[in-house]
């Protein structure tokens, strides 16, 4: 069980870092590994606005699980945590990845 705390700094800062990326003030955010590669096989503003909704679902999900305690809440938070990524991945595979 997560520490109230806890998931509520972690909600907090990844709302925040949704809200940066929708709003496109975020985009320092994703810099890190080969950005050359990546501006050539992805569409970043596709991208930027993916990782942002993922954020933001990814902070309410930790917001409601700081209030849960029960083991079934906490499964179900890991549930939803694995289908928020698949989706982002899934996301990122097929709709930000650049045409040849």
């Amino acid at each position: 069980m997560m520490d109230k705390s806890f998931g509520l700094i972690l909600a907090v800062i990844a709302l925040v870092a949704g809200i940066m990326l929708l709003t496109g003030h975020g985009d320092i955010l994703l810099k890190g590994g080969n950005a050359k590669l990546r501006k050539e096989k992805y569409d970043e503003k596709k991208m930027t606005w993916g990782s942002g909704v993922a954020l933001l679902l990814i902070g309410v999900a930790t917001l409601i699980d700081s209030y849960t305690t029960s083991l079934a809440a906490e499964v179900a938070y890991i549930v939803v945590l694995l289908a928020i990524l698949a989706w982002l991945v899934f996301y990122l595979k097929t709709k930000c990845a650049k045409k040849k």
